[in-house]
């Protein structure tokens, strides 16, 4: 079967060199279009890229997967099948349809949890007790297709988004090899099963609010956000004196809880413990605006803070 494989980095390099290291037919790979990065605005390092040139794969880089120019250099390809991971663009029913068998995606949720953008990050927010990689058979409505294999992964409560998401790349990697080596080139995909709508959930793409503790809800949830934004945009906060702090990790205190606004602080003793809708917070790691992330103790060395003060949860004079 020939391949055309559609997708960016991180999350999509894994599957990439795993489907090239198993040997399989993979005609081009289409990719995200150039993009400057950096205090020198240099072009930013796309590893899928390398990995095609050192094969001799053809690159395709658009700016918009439905110009029509680009779609008929694809069509060149003859792909039997369009894999796609993570590519970052919707697909129009022209595209999808130009592989012969059409095109499969591999999604970080076990559909229909979760679809759209975020799926990683709302696993950790909902407090999920498993997640996975599901493949499902690509149509116009965004990841509403028959799903055809899934792999599940349990949650112990203590996962990060960036250490999940290189876990589920890792195993959507050898997850997509076996179930791409069992398809027959020769016949229709499986027809797979149906998602059910009365099941679906979505989430959306991950923006910098995101990451902003809202106090008022529970120390659960404060938690469970910190895990979820954790590498980017992380959990934001403001300190008494206006000044941003990110909070890089911590975790629900046993601490008694008082009657008290959200946001106020409780102890310094221990890490900053912080008074929540229900519950307690207590601060582990965190970094103020252009410092360095450090210990709460640390932190509370060289800044002054009081038991009673509140932390906000929006920038304030």
């Amino acid at each position: 079967m020939r391949f055309a494989f559609l997708g960016s980095p991180p999350f999509a390099v894994p599957s990439f060199a795993a489907v090239l290291e198993a040997g399989l037919e993979v005609v081009g790979l289409v990719t995200a279009p150039p993009r400057l990065a950096g205090r020198g605005r240099k072009e930013a390092p796309n590893p899928l890229v390398g990995l095609a040139e050192a094969k001799g794969i053809p690159v395709l880089r658009p700016e918009s997967a439905r110009d029509v120019d680009f779609q008929a250099e694809f069509q060149k390809w003859n792909a039997d099948l369009g894999v796609v991971v993570s590519y970052g663009q919707l697909l129009d029913n022209a595209m999808l349809a130009l592989p012969r068998l059409g095109c499969v995606n591999l999604h970080g949720s076990l559909l229909p949890q979760w679809r759209g953008a975020s799926p990683i990050q709302a696993a950790i927010l909902a407090g999920d007790s498993e997640t996975g990689v599901s493949l499902q058979k690509m149509v116009l409505a965004l990841d509403a297709g028959a799903v055809v294999a899934e792999a599940k992964v349990a949650l112990l409560g203590n996962e990060e988004a960036p250490g999940l998401t290189k876990r589920l790349a890792e195993l959507g990697a050898e997850f997509l090899v076996k179930t791409l080596q069992g398809f027959d080139s020769e016949n229709a995909l499986p027809d797979g099963d149906e998602q059910k709508e009365a099941h679906v959930t979505m989430c959306k793409k991950i923006r910098k609010a995101d990451g902003v503790l809202d106090w008022s809800e529970s120390a659960v949830a404060v938690e469970r956000r910190v895990r979820a934004m954790s590498g980017w945009p992380s959990g934001q906060t403001w300190l008494p004196d206006g000044s941003g702090l990110r909070v890089h990790a911590g975790e629900v205190a046993l601490s008694e809880e008082q009657q008290v606004l959200p946001g106020t602080i409780l102890s310094l003793d221990n890490g900053i413990e912080v008074a929540c809708g229900e519950g307690v917070y207590r601060i582990v790691i965190l970094q103020r605006e252009g410092k360095a992330r450090m210990e709460a103790k640390a932190f509370l060395q060289g800044t002054h803070l009081e038991v009673g003060q509140i932390f906000k949860s929006e920038p304030h004079e």
